[in-house]
């Protein structure tokens, strides 16, 4: 349920006017009507289909998960169909299968392995032929990814019994992949040409298959299966994901391309880059791999026009490091040295502080670089990535790579992990506030319009009840002192009445108000946190920068004393942040309790109660002195009236019972959170050991990386110098033979003049 649909509908604290109330009894014979059509169409509309729901709850949720799943929100998907699979009452449906098969289908979209194997081998038990074959094509890719190797040759054995019985690409492309990771090249190529051409996972396959025969050095084959990924249509049927099936098509012209280099077919190479769409993430890739063609060539101009118009599209030279040194190597080939010195001194002066800044933690380390990245690690496991442990430029410059490195994913997962168990936990709170507190069928939107236009029906029939009493007062008896002292108190309370909100309308434009106070309360707190937030990262910086001088160059007492103010306010600090995150729970427990049954509500339902009892005292004065109400009006008002309160009091039924069901699957997930929770912090403690080694590894292979870079452009304005003194060097030398020459020719000269 989205919060604004929920939230447009629920009753808040501030009054709306509304019309009055109309004065003829024939408009409140219309009224009547209207009621009692509305109410005709209330339990139909609103109770019976939730009825129905109730009875056939099973195949409604496995249809939301589906319907979920095939507009990939995996996340709400998986949390559906959990909750048909977790109750052991439909382990019996028909459609139970089908749920487990969608839940663990979600799951392995969200990269959730453990439960998705859990849930993939239930279905190889009770699953359709189809699902069994989908089901062990998934265990053997997450055996593979999970680097399990047994539960993998298992897998394997599994599916090809499975590949026996009937065709099933997905299978096929899992066994493929299997024997593409064990270098078992030809048996891969094998497998994924079984997949045929209206398959979802064809132009992978045929991918895949180009770059085994390569492995294979199979030229010929390989550039035949590119080129038909290139020319094949993209997944015909409509499954894939077409971002994933460009990229596809730009790596199989990229691995063309590659094939024509090492032919020496260099012009159809140069077209084979051409072809990729400049919008593609691999452009820059085909461009910076063309120059080489035209540094083969030895075209040093056209290499640096195609570098220039690289480098106009990467001007950042964070991610253009290797663009950047080509180009001054090929302009100091050129002999452009200004232009060569200007590339290679741009990658210093983005290189040097960065490589600067990590040789300082190295130092700071004093050798133990591991125990420095466990405190680290172990203090900020939740919010592990990689800058936690490399300086943002360092992360951003190490980029995919290290982003893909098996250890850095491992820590990397186990810090979602912990994310994920802490949201729970909080969502956990929420739920509870929200089941728990009175307008708890804000949870329920068709309900909750239901019960809406109750509220309205039952506001609508005491503007009946006061149009009847008004019509039926005569004037002798409104001169009556004491019927004009019931009257007076009946409109004050009608008075009263009319302020408050009865039409779901009007409950909308209270509730925008609400909402609008609330958002500023929430603009307010959000800047105070981010200036809280701010002030711990500068205090943070400056304890890090002490710290690491500190441990680099030693202790001075002034240092110490920065030292100890800093940890000192950053420790006030943290705590004036768990101040702010009580106090915008608070607001969010508050915010979800607003709405129906409310303390305005309630308010509400006061004024009304005595409004009906002024009304029920001024039909009694009436009834006694002669003038009774329409009777038939006035039955026919309390029989509408008794229907809505009937219909009131079944929709509060159906929200207990709809609540109960929703508690007690909110306790079964507190309990799985808590066992989550428990294998979490062993897992924490194991990664605390191990994260610190990760962390130091991949940090000095970064470091490494960006040290060769400064290295490389060092000594590219080291050779510009030392070309520019050999081209000094040479002219002085051509300079000295061309006088000598001279000199000589001067020589013979005057010999011949003078006879000598």
């Amino acid at each position: 349920m989205k919060r604004g649909s929920r939230r447009a509908l629920q009753a808040c604290a501030f009054l709306i006017g509304v019309p009055a109330f109309a004065a003829d009894l024939g408009g409140a014979r219309v009224d009547l009507q209207q009621v009692d059509e509305s109410l005709s169409n209330l339990e139909r509309r609103y109770l019976v289909p939730e009825m129905m729901e109730r009875s056939n709850r099973l195949t409604a949720r496995l249809n939301d998960g589906q319907l979920l799943f095939i507009m990939k929100d995996y996340d709400r998907a998986a949390m559906a169909l959990l909750d048909v699979v977790d109750d052991s009452k439909n382990r019996s449906h028909p459609a139970y299968r089908d749920a487990l098969f969608y839940l663990a289908e979600s799951l392995f979209a969200l990269r959730n392995y453990r439960p998705a194997s859990q849930y993939y081998a239930e279905v190889t038990s009770i699953g359709t032929p189809n699902q069994r074959q989908q089901s062990v094509a998934r265990l053997l890719e997450i055996a593979l990814a999970t680097h399990d190797a047994a539960a993998a040759q298992t897998y394997l054995a599994r599916a090809g019994e499975l590949a026996n019985q009937g065709e099933e690409p997905t299978l096929y492309y899992a066994i493929g992949k299997f024997h593409y990771r064990q270098s078992n090249f030809a048996e891969a190529t094998a497998w994924f040409q079984r997949i045929p051409e209206s398959h979802a996972l064809h132009r992978r396959s045929l991918y895949f298959a180009g770059v085994a025969f390569i492995r294979q050095n199979k030229l010929a084959e390989a550039t035949s299966a590119f080129e038909h990924a290139i020319s094949v249509a993209a997944d015909p049927a409509g499954q894939a994901d077409e971002a994933e099936e460009a990229e596809i098509g730009d790596l199989a012209r990229l691995a063309v391309a590659r094939i024509l280099y090492e032919r020496g077919e260099l012009v159809k190479a140069v077209e084979a880059y051409e072809s990729i769409d400049k919008a593609s993430k691999h452009y820059d890739k085909g461009v910076y791999e063309s120059v080489w063609i035209s540094i083969k060539e030895k075209d040093y101009e056209a290499s640096v026009r195609k570098l220039e118009i690289l480098l106009i599209a990467q001007p950042d030279v964070l991610h253009g490091a290797d663009s950047r040194l080509l180009q001054g190597r090929l302009l100091l080939m050129l002999g452009r040295y200004e232009e060569a010195q200007s590339s290679f001194n741009q990658v210093l002066y983005e290189f040097n502080p960065i490589r600067d800044d990590m040789q300082k933690v190295v130092d700071g380390a004093k050798g133990d670089l591991e125990g420095h990245f466990n405190r680290v690690i172990g203090r900020n496991l939740a919010n592990f990535d990689l800058t936690t442990f490399l300086p943002a430029k360092a992360a951003e410059f190490a980029g995919p790579d290290m982003e893909a490195d098996r250890a850095v994913v491992l820590v990397g997962d186990l810090a979602q992990e912990k994310r994920d168990v802490d949201e729970a936990q909080r969502t956990i709170e929420r739920l509870d506030a929200l089941l728990n507190a009175p307008n708890r069928v804000e949870v329920f939107p068709n309900l909750l319009e239901g019960v809406l236009q109750g509220l309205e029906a039952r506001a609508t029939l005491a503007a009946a009840r006061v149009q009847l009493n008004e019509k039926t007062a005569t004037p002798a008896l409104r001169s009556d002192p004491e019927y004009a002292r019931l009257r007076e108190a009946r409109r004050g309370w009608e008075s009263r009445y009319a302020e408050i909100p009865r039409t779901a309308q009007a409950l909308q434009q209270r509730d925008k108000k609400v909402d609008a106070q609330i958002r500023e309360l929430d603009k307010t707190g959000f800047a105070l946190n981010v200036q809280i937030r701010g002030l711990e990262a500068q205090l943070a910086a400056i304890s890090k920068y002490v710290e690491d001088t500190v441990a680099s160059k030693g202790a001075t007492g002034r240092e110490k004393a920065v030292y100890d103010q800093v940890a000192r306010e950053l420790a006030e600090t943290v705590a004036l942040r768990g101040e702010y995150e009580k106090m915008a729970r608070g607001i969010e427990m508050q915010r979800l309790s607003v709405g129906v049954n409310d303390s305005a509500s309630n308010e509400d339902e006061k004024i009304r109660q005595s409004l009906a009892a002024a009304l029920d005292a001024e039909e009694a004065y009436l009834a006694g002195h002669g003038a009774p109400v329409a009777a038939s009006e006035r039955s026919r008002i309390s029989q509408l009236d008794a229907r809505a309160v009937a219909f009131l009091q079944k929709t509060a039924t159906v929200v207990d019972e709809k609540v109960a069901e929703l508690k007690h699957q909110v306790d079964r997930e507190r309990q799985n959170i808590g066992t989550y929770g428990g294998e979490l912090v062993t897992y924490q403690g194991q990664t605390e050991s191990l994260g610190g080694t990760i962390a130091a590894r991949s940090f000095r292979a970064v470091l490494d990386r960006i040290a060769s870079v400064v290295l490389e452009a060092d000594v590219g304005n080291v050779d510009i110098a030392w070309k520019q003194k050999q081209d000094q060097s040479k002219l002085i030398a051509d300079t000295r033979a061309k006088e000598r020459e001279e000199l000589e020719v001067m020589e013979r000269e005057l010999k011949e003049a003078t006879g000598d």
